[in-house]
């Protein structure tokens, strides 16, 4: 199993538990976003506010301004998902490691697998 496919299954595990998502905001409240190579663009999520705390230690020079946010899931759904869709993004889900290694899914198949586990 690749590590984000790893950090994904443990995603869906604890966003489950929790009903809280992670994400992470830039100083005039712009929503953390990267690019990818493909010309499509990731809006990442973490499962907790530590492993955003972790990343910003491992990644100073590119997050060292990100503040974690959390949101309840179903605030998520409500207004995030939306969002997502109508910009066609993907989710980045709990990237992880200095590289930001993770798995870039649908917002479809992320509410599908975080669901599962209810």
């Amino acid at each position: 199993m690749s590590s984000g496919v790893a950090q994904a299954n443990k995603f869906y595990e604890e966003v489950a538990n929790t009903q809280i998502v992670w994400f992470g905001t830039l100083p005039n409240d712009t929503l953390l976003e990267f690019d990818l190579p493909n010309d499509s663009v990731s809006f990442p999520v973490w499962s907790s506010k530590s492993r955003i705390l972790r990343l910003k230690k491992l990644n100073p020079g590119l997050l060292s301004s990100v503040e974690p946010r959390g949101v309840k899931w179903t605030e998520f759904k409500e207004f995030f998902v939306p969002l997502i869709n109508q910009k066609n993004r993907v989710v980045g889900v709990n990237l992880s490691g200095k590289k930001l290694v993770g798995a870039d899914i649908s917002v479809e198949t992320l509410i599908s697998q975080v669901e599962a586990f209810w």
